[in-house]
């Protein structure tokens, strides 16, 4: 059964100081930011992006190109607004297609020691 060390109530007391602290400069900025609607928008925006950002990174390259393809697809023509943000997504796809595609290779050539994947 391992040792531990015993915590001294100076560290519960340090670290419940620290979590107050944090609170204290935490909410008041929480509560005006949940009263705007572009702020809250702008979250779900972001976090959307980071959760397509991480799938992307679990993906075999055959996903990737068929992504990659309906999104090329989705925005041949269209020049709204929000067009250079779409292309900036369909690059992000290709690098992300560009990184699966040498981590196979590497893979490839890990197992078979030949490089002609």
């Amino acid at each position: 059964m391992p040792l531990r060390a015993p915590v001294s109530s100076g560290t519960i007391r340090r670290g419940a100081r620290l979590a107050d602290m944090e609170t204290q400069t935490i909410r008041p900025q929480l509560k005006s930011a949940l009263k705007t609607a572009e702020i809250r928008r702008a979250c779900c925006a972001v976090e959307a992006i980071l959760r397509a950002a991480d799938i992307l990174d679990n993906e075999p390259p055959v996903v990737l190109e068929e992504v990659r393809d309906f999104c090329t697809d989705y925005i041949k023509g269209r020049h709204d607004t929000f067009s250079e943000f779409k292309h900036a997504y369909i690059n992000m796809v290709v690098e992300h297609l560009d990184n699966a595609r040498l981590r196979e290779r590497r893979l490839y050539t890990g197992i078979t020691g030949r490089d002609d994947a």
